[in-house]
């Protein structure tokens, strides 16, 4: 493995003839690609594909929402990629068919009990509880972001996959956090259809509090609810 700093051809990744390079923290690594690769097919090896591929597919689907990459981008250690962050944090909670109501949108943060939430065919809903009533918030705290993860499972098709993930966000601007607060996220389109192919649903969600310029101030822990 090479690491290439100051790299005058600019930042690398993919494969290159038999070497694969990939940036990190500003710098790229380069390592050689095996010439061969046979995969083991026995059950142990098999299952830890298995968690590897639904563990991406939750990372990406994490990722896709601005507000949860900062909060990962935060915590992430040295030399380590975001995804490979949420993915760490993760993998040890996913199935071998589909993630599970362990897995985490964002590191621990202020706790959230959401008093009524539903998935339902077009949208969320959830009722939050005043903030204030879990944690500190300061005078620079003033917009709220809700974001969120739905992951259908149980399609009524077998044609269908075992399970797709959408995901979901809210900004709320000059927040109120000693109220109770009605949060509503609409799908769209393509999310609305994809909602109509499955039968079971588990939902996760976060909120992080935000200054003026949209930093993220703080973040909630991880509300799930199947159904």
């Amino acid at each position: 493995m090479a690491i290439l700093s100051g790299n005058v051809i600019g930042n690398m990744k993919g494969k290159l003839g038999n070497l694969s390079a990939r940036t990190v923290d500003g710098r790229t690594i380069m390592a050689a690609r095996p010439s061969s690769f046979n995969a083991s097919q026995d059950p142990a090896s098999l299952e830890v594909r298995a968690k590897f591929a639904v563990t991406a597919n939750f990372a990406k689907n994490v990722l896709s929402l601005a507000t949860l990459e900062e909060i990962w981008t935060k915590v992430k250690a040295s030399g380590m990629s975001v995804f490979n962050t949420v993915f760490k944090n993760n993998f040890g909670f996913s199935s071998t068919d589909k993630p599970t109501e362990q897995n985490i949108l964002a590191p621990e943060g202020f706790p959230l009990q959401i008093s009524t939430a539903a998935v339902e065919t077009n949208k969320i809903t959830g009722t939050l509880p005043a903030l204030n009533t879990a944690s500190v918030f300061g005078a620079d705290e003033v917009n709220l972001s809700a974001n969120a993860l739905v992951c259908f499972y149980d399609p009524t098709s077998e044609n269908d996959e075992p399970f797709q993930i959408i995901s979901l966000s809210k900004e709320v601007a000059n927040f109120n956090f000693t109220q109770t607060y009605s949060l509503q996220i609409d799908y769209n389109v393509l999310q609305e259809a994809v909602a109509a192919k499955y039968q079971h649903s588990i939902l996760y969600l976060i909120v992080a509090s935000k200054s003026v310029d949209g930093k993220v101030v703080q973040n909630s822990s991880t509300y799930t609810k199947l159904s």
